[in-house]
């Protein structure tokens, strides 16, 4: 029982860290939109704030908030972290009620200038943003109680690249399973880490809801039929050549799970060509 749960914490902060990494790339990838945001909120203050006011109040406002909406994104862009989502809601917020402030003295006669609905269209979806950004932050703060260091996030990419390099030939703790689409991982004690083409998001599973079923070939010159499943997921059937099946049958039979003897094929069975 104690192995077990020592084993379940492992995934536990393994999957903590592959969170709070798909969040880093969700920042960094946001970051584009942040540059091109700072450049609107720049063409903001040149085109709407007279060249009377640009250095003054409002006008430092725009261009202050511009500058550090610019660093903000360039900061999510190379150090991407959660605070970055912080950072947005609150350069949002307070644009947004800048722009509304401005409109609103501009409407009352406290400032030279003519209204723009647009800007006190845009101004209010500003704030509703901010403020949905900082809720979200708060959100991630309890999500992300227990926060990976950056040298977690450095050993998780570069177990992640061990699993889209994985050679079960070479290495008795690799999978490459031509499923469809294919999937790749790796087999770390009581816990597998999976990874399929394309795809960022690795599975991240107990050994216990691991399972491959080998079926017999009708052909003796043939491997036989694997049929993947993970954590209740079918991955369907595949041609299973005797390295991954030695790989897996050894990490099985490691956590006292031998996998059974090959199932004979039917007569009902199709056959694969």
């Amino acid at each position: 029982m104690q192995d077990w749960l020592a084993a379940e914490e492992k995934r536990m902060v393994l999957r903590n860290v592959a969170a709070y990494r798909t969040l880093c790339h969700q920042v960094r990838r946001g970051a584009t939109g942040g540059l091109i945001f700072g450049a609107i909120m720049l063409a903001i203050w040149y085109f709407a704030i007279p060249d009377r006011e640009k250095f003054r109040v409002f006008g430092l406002i725009y261009l202050g908030l511009s500058a550090l909406e610019f660093t903000a994104a360039l900061w999510n862009k190379f150090r991407p972290s959660a605070e970055g989502v912080l950072i947005d809601g609150v350069v949002l917020l307070a644009f947004g009620a800048a722009t509304l402030l401005r409109q609103y003295l501009i409407w009352q006669g406290q400032m030279p200038g003519r209204v723009f609905p647009i800007l006190v269209l845009f101004g209010a979806y500003w704030m509703y943003s901010g403020y949905g950004h900082i809720r979200n932050y708060a959100h991630i703060r309890r999500a992300f109680a227990q926060r990976p260091t950056a040298e977690h996030l450095r050993w998780f990419n570069e177990l992640l690249r061990d699993v889209r390099q994985a050679d079960p030939a070479e290495d008795s703790t690799a999978l490459d399973l031509p499923t469809s689409p294919p999937v790749r991982g790796k087999l770390l004690g009581d816990t597998a880490v999976f990874l399929q083409p394309g795809s960022d998001n690795a599975i991240i599973a107990a050994r216990d809801d691991v399972e491959i079923e080998r079926e017999l070939a009708r052909s003796p010159d043939r491997d036989p039929t694997g049929y993947l499943v993970i954590e209740g997921a079918d991955y369907g059937g595949f041609p299973l050549d005797p390295v991954n099946w030695k790989n897996y049958a050894a990490w099985k039979t490691e956590g006292g799970q031998p996998p059974p003897p090959a199932a004979a094929r039917t007569a009902a069975d199709p056959d694969l060509e």
